[in-house]
């Protein structure tokens, strides 16, 4: 990539695309800049083609080299019909991203990134939570997180999901978490 690369980020909330920028920023910042496309549009507006066409605008206006656009599954890898439901979903947006956009699907949804390098977690909640081997089958990874916090001490909240992202090891990602490494090919 050239100096000055300009890398969109679209995600379903502010959250989403802060934690996407802090995930990436520490391995290609040198190298990218971030703009978020469309922050106002959140959640299931995504789907809306009134919104696409906004998204579409603000698109052109921003003009950026690639735009990772991210989305949670919402259930587990194996649900067909939902999986054809957000492919169709980034088939539509990528056509008014002139085909710029490559697709984060976060299999149930983000937090399972974070449950793939929970060290990171571990320290950040001074607790001991254990992490199947596979953090995609974990059913609802922010429950999960949240549960693993100890009582009397400080909980996770799905705001705190960029600090955390922005303190993981990238190739432990790569390891543990196969939607991640298959994005990041």
């Amino acid at each position: 990539m050239k100096k000055g690369f300009l890398v969109g980020l679209l995600g379903e909330s502010p959250n989403d695309t802060a934690s996407v920028e802090a995930l990436l920023g520490p391995r290609y910042s040198e190298r990218v800049k971030f703009t978020v496309i469309s922050p106002e549009i959140t959640g299931s507006q995504l789907d809306n083609p009134k919104f696409q066409h906004i998204i579409r605008m603000n698109y052109r206006f921003k003009k950026p080299d690639l735009v990772v656009v991210t989305r949670d599954l919402d259930a587990p890898a194996s649900d067909r019909a939902q999986r054809l439901k957000r492919n169709e979903f980034f088939r539509k947006i990528n056509s008014g991203l002139e085909g710029k956009g490559v697709y984060l699907l976060h299999v149930q949804a983000m937090e399972a990134l974070i449950a793939a390098d929970i060290r990171v977690f571990n320290a950040r909640y001074e607790c001991v939570c254990v992490v199947p081997d596979d953090p995609m089958t974990i059913a609802d990874p922010a429950a999960f997180l949240k549960n693993a916090t100890s009582p009397g001490k400080p909980h996770y909240d799905e705001g705190h999901c960029a600090d955390l992202l922005s303190k993981v090891d990238y190739n432990v990602l790569l390891a543990n978490c196969r939607y991640f490494s298959a994005f990041d090919q």
